[in-house]
């Protein structure tokens, strides 16, 4: 079975046309990083000025804006933009809109203005977070709310074989598409062949490389421009730290050599519909190129990636062996790729909840009552109790909401000496995903 898809542009969803395999295309139109990435924020601020003309007292304070948020493996990452004269940012959240504003973030205005909520793990939930700057006790209005789904990603490593080598190879076929005298794509009516003047050849860069062959091995897991852990393609470049202004991606599989797949990426026999691959290696807003390859389970998925960027970068040896790697899948999809990280034998790892530390303990008769710190991102905790300190502990409780942070052992007998301690968990994938126990106490009744 073969197949290959390209992305077309960024706000469009793939277009799918079929001759002998399916094809799709994707890219990004040219942008400009601030426009696409980072929305401007508009300040407006009152300043007057003291009477010793060195200092100005600030009246008022802008109101900001949050430019972004986004799922990470610990949490939900808030960005937004920057405030004049601000000493500093409140970040809020909520869950529900009856609920008040919950504090969860103080960020100096010298610090990078983001924050990683640690506290927001549960798959499918609904987020919503509120910014307000402040100078001293002036306050700014409070930014427009803005609410994420979240999706909880699982990690998993395993090893896989790159063919660098091969893939390299196809940087010639599309530099002579692009200089050669075929260096042409159907008009959006399919009436002309509207050949590409001055285009030059692209550099081969080896940063972008890393990123193609992490999306290859993705590949593998889900053949999509939307990634394993449910963000599009051009999330990669971002997640590395790419600087680009624009970018494309064709992806394919099954093709036993570069040639071959080259040839069905260069779309020769098809009309305007059906060139999007081709339209991307002939793209005039590039400057640079990228191959990746890895072969599983006897198949082979290509990648070609696209960018214009003005960071150089240094050759790196192509890496032709099998290779540990990591990539993250959606929690809820873990169980959809069983059998193919079976195959790998691929180990899945979940971020834990933090320790939730008992505080204070109560007797009453037979009943103990435990109290205990609030673990970010658990859904419960699980109470565990010994006659000795260090072995023997059995589970004598369970609290299934994560916001209760009290339990009642009612099953204690009078004149004992009892050991606790207390493991929060969370649920990914079916499985019970634990975080590490609180530190013993003793308690006699």
């Amino acid at each position: 079975m073969m197949g290959f898809l390209g992305k077309a542009n960024l706000m469009k969803k793939c277009n799918k046309a079929v001759s002998v395999v399916l094809l799709t295309a994707l890219s990004v139109a040219a942008f400009s990083v601030s426009d696409c990435k980072i929305p401007c924020v508009n300040e407006i601020h009152t300043v007057e000025a003291k009477t010793d003309k060195t200092e100005k007292t600030v009246t008022k304070l802008s109101t900001p804006e949050i430019s972004k948020l986004t799922n990470e493996y610990e949490g939900i990452r808030i960005q937004w933009g920057s405030v004049a004269d601000a000493d500093g940012f409140y970040v809020y959240k909520r869950q529900k809109s009856s609920q008040p504003w919950e504090l969860i973030g103080n960020v100096p205005a010298t610090s990078e203005r983001s924050l990683l909520d640690l506290d927001s793990m549960k798959d499918g939930g609904l987020y919503t977070y509120m910014i307000q700057a402040y100078k001293g006790e002036l306050l700014s209005p409070q930014s427009k709310a803005k609410t994420i789904t979240r999706v909880v990603t699982s990690r998993v490593k395993f090893k896989i074989e790159y063919k660098q080598k091969a893939a390299r190879k196809m940087q010639k076929m599309v530099n002579d598409l692009r200089t050669g005298g075929q260096s042409w794509a159907w008009n959006s009516a399919n009436t002309t062949k509207v050949y590409m003047q001055g285009l030059g050849k692209l550099s081969y860069d080896y940063n972008l490389e890393k990123i193609a062959m992490k999306r290859a091995a993705e590949l593998a897991m889900s053949f999509s421009h939307e990634r394993p852990n449910g963000k599009d393609c051009f999330s990669a470049l971002d997640e590395a730290g790419y600087k680009y202004s624009s970018a494309g991606e064709n992806i394919a599989y099954g093709y036993k050599s570069a040639k071959a797949a080259y040839k069905a990426f260069a779309e020769e026999n098809n009309k305007y519909e059906g060139q999007g691959h081709r339209r991307n290696m002939l793209g005039s807003s590039f400057n640079v190129c990228a191959f990746a390859c890895v072969r599983v389970n006897g198949v082979n998925y290509w990648v070609q990636e696209f960018a214009y960027t003005q960071d150089d970068s240094d050759y790196e040896k192509a890496v032709n062996k099998v290779k540990k790697t990591t990539i993250e899948i959606a929690s809820d999809d873990v169980n959809n790729y069983k059998k193919t990280l079976n195959g790998l034998k691929a180990k899945i790892s979940d971020y834990p909840p933090s320790v939730a530390e008992i505080t204070t303990t109560e007797v009453n008769g037979r009943k103990v009552t435990l109290s205990y710190t609030k673990s970010k991102g658990a859904a419960g905790y699980v109470i565990y109790r010994s006659r000795r300190k260090k072995s023997g502990f059995e589970k004598v409780g369970t609290v299934k909401r994560q916001t209760t942070l009290s339990f009642t052992d009612k099953k204690a007998s009078k004149k004992k000496t009892y050991y606790y301690y207390v493991v929060p968990y969370r649920i990914a994938h079916g499985d019970m995903i634990y975080g590490n126990k609180s530190k013993v106490v003793k308690v006699k009744t």
